[in-house]
């Protein structure tokens, strides 16, 4: 590596560390919680069928987590040291991957190829920097998105590789490779199913030889122009066998779609009223609503601002609406404008629908929350190179300031080099600054409630978060106002029902408890909520019968046991309490094993 790569990747680095290091004191959040902090199966290491089959879609992020939990148990910064690294590793195969189709037959003659080196790396650079890309660095279950595109990229890098090796031995270990990371991606998160596209996608826009199996001596095609000595029946056979490789990939890729749909029997059906919405969400309405989601998306690339965890987005249920019209015309005209660039400009063509096909498994399938920020991990690097190629249209050939090392032509920065440059120190900050909203779940949902006023979501955790710092009047606000949007959000009934027995109002709290599960017979917490409430008013039998029903529907849960556990002690059913006390303490309940600690003695 000469010194000029060794200063980007330095550069890369230095980057990546200076926009996420205060990230290493945030919290858990939100789904961390019962992935991450309540989740027995990653606790054990060596209990390899309970992390592997939790989530039987995505074993590889869990198996992370469980290595994290190995080394680290729950103290937040071995998480983050993770995602950072994953993060930056990711950087490194944008900048790969980018250099790599440079060197591809067809752009060898692109107007930019003398700045091929200052593209890729920008690209990388404004990648690793994006205040877009906090939620899938900061939050950490979101692990579970960069990682499965570290796979996706790793696969597309060794693709690439591949084609351009002109060694057998190096081009089929590229492949090997590559098919080995695509497959870990398929296992790591649904995102990735985008991958045997986007892998055709490359070799149609770049390697156009490389997909045609009608080759023969006569003429020159760009493949052949690359690797001189493979021609004729060898190519043929070279170019059958890579296109069997992709032929395989895509099969595989359907094969996992198709498991997850029906196992879980959750996709394309109505989606019922849940926290972060008080309507039934159609399909038909999901893919209009999309329309608005992603040119949002896109807006967040090219200006990250007003970012949040709960965007509250409204649901569109028609195409009759001047907004989603507008933005319909927004993503026509882009797809339109891929299509004439084709053969104009590759790059920008690739960028386009790279952010199109990569985001598909997110906006096709649909699912309660309309949009999430690390939704558009993987599919912002085509808008972000579109943005970087566009500067070196632009200003490329402007050069305005020596510098020593030769990192451009001649010695000299050009003046999208220093505009490029500016914006990555803004975006650090940007990056900087949207991580200390990810503190802790006072300052997220606090931003999240400012940002959204009308989300009952963020009302209601705010409002949690508000119980365990004993301000119990602005948490019943906040509750009511989310009853008032939602009436039957179960949480915020949860809630302040919890609050009511603090404030030893347990008459009022049972009441609630009533009518949540009249709304959900089926509602674990509710039974346990009101459990508590019966067992601070000596009705114990009543209590017991709560939390057993609870149990019978969530035996993962280890609170459930303590609290029966803890009605049996009251009731002076002591031996039935330490049964109960002992299996939650097995189940690594702090609570329990500290009333062992203290009564045990």
């Amino acid at each position: 590596m000469n010194k000029e790569k060794l200063l980007y990747a330095a550069l890369l680095i230095i980057a990546g560390i200076a926009s996420y290091y205060n990230s290493f004191g945030c919290s858990f959040h939100f789904d961390d919680l019962p992935n991450i902090v309540s989740n027995q199966v990653i606790m054990d290491l060596s209990d390899w069928k309970a992390w592997m089959f939790f989530n039987p879609y995505r074993p590889i992020g869990f198996l992370t987590f469980a290595l994290n939990y190995h080394f680290n148990g729950l103290n937040v910064p071995g998480y983050h040291l993770v995602n950072l690294a994953i993060h930056i590793f990711n950087a490194f195969l944008v900048w790969m991957l980018v250099g790599l189709l440079f060197r591809s037959p067809c752009l060898k003659k692109h107007v930019l190829f003398a700045s091929a080196g200052e593209i890729a790396f920008f690209t990388a650079l404004l990648f690793v920097v994006h205040p877009l890309m906090t939620e899938s660095v900061t939050y950490i279950v979101q692990r579970l998105v960069s990682l499965a595109s570290m796979f996706c990229l790793l696969c597309l890098v060794l693709f690439v590789k591949g084609i351009l090796a002109e060694r057998k031995f190096l081009r089929l270990t590229c492949y090997l490779g590559s098919a080995v990371a695509a497959f870990l991606g398929f296992l790591t998160k649904e995102t990735s199913y985008s991958l045997p596209f986007l892998m055709i996608m490359t070799s149609i826009f770049f390697f156009p030889g490389w997909t045609s199996i009608n080759m023969t001596n006569s003429g020159t095609n760009p493949e052949a122009m690359l690797r001189p000595g493979i021609q004729g029946k060898r190519m043929k056979w070279v170019t059958r066998f890579q296109g069997l490789f992709l032929l395989l990939l895509l099969l595989a890729c359907f094969s996992f779609f198709a498991m997850a749909s029906v196992t879980s029997g959750k996709y394309f059906s109505v989606i019922p009223p849940r926290e972060g919405h008080p309507y039934f969400i159609t399909p038909l309405c999901y893919y209009y609503t999309q329309i608005n989601a992603l040119v949002t998306y896109l807006r967040l690339v090219i200006i990250p601002v007003k970012q949040t965890l709960d965007y509250n987005f409204p649901m569109v249920t028609s195409l009759a609406g001047f907004h989603v019209l507008i933005d319909l015309a927004v993503l026509v005209f882009l797809l339109g404008l891929s299509v004439w660039l084709y053969k104009k400009d590759r790059l920008i063509s690739f960028g386009i629908l790279w952010f199109f096909i990569s985001i598909a498994p997110q906006s096709l399938v649909p699912r309660s929350n309309f949009i999430f920020e690390h939704r558009a991990y993987l599919s912002s690097i085509g808008i972000i190179l579109i943005w970087v190629l566009l500067f070196y249209y632009l200003f490329g050939r402007i050069k305005i300031l020596k510098f020593p090392v030769s990192v451009s032509k001649g010695g000299f920065l050009s003046l999208a080099t220093c505009l490029l440059l500016i914006q990555c120190v803004v975006f650090a900050r940007a990056t900087y600054e949207r991580n200390k909203v990810w503190q802790n779940d006072y300052t997220l949902w606090s931003d999240c409630l400012q940002k959204s006023p009308g989300s009952a979501r963020a009302m209601v955790n705010l409002g949690c978060e508000q119980i365990y710092r004993q301000e119990y009047t602005l948490a019943v606000k906040n509750f009511d106002r989310a009853i008032t949007i939602f009436p039957s959000y179960l949480q915020a009934w949860n809630n302040r029902a919890m609050v009511r027995i603090i404030l030893r109002e347990n008459e009022k709290a049972i009441e609630e408890m009533n009518y949540a599960i009249s709304l959900d017979p089926g509602s674990n917490d509710a039974y346990i909520i009101r459990g508590i409430a019966l067992r601070n008013l000596k009705h114990y039998e009543a209590s017991v019968a709560d939390f057993t029903f609870a149990i019978s529907v969530r035996p993962e849960r280890s609170d459930t046991y303590f609290q029966r556990g803890l009605c049996f002690w009251m009731s002076g059913q002591n031996e039935a309490a330490l049964k109960d006390i002992m299996q939650a303490a097995s189940m690594k309940n702090q609570d329990a094993v500290s009333f062992l600690e203290k009564n045990m003695r």
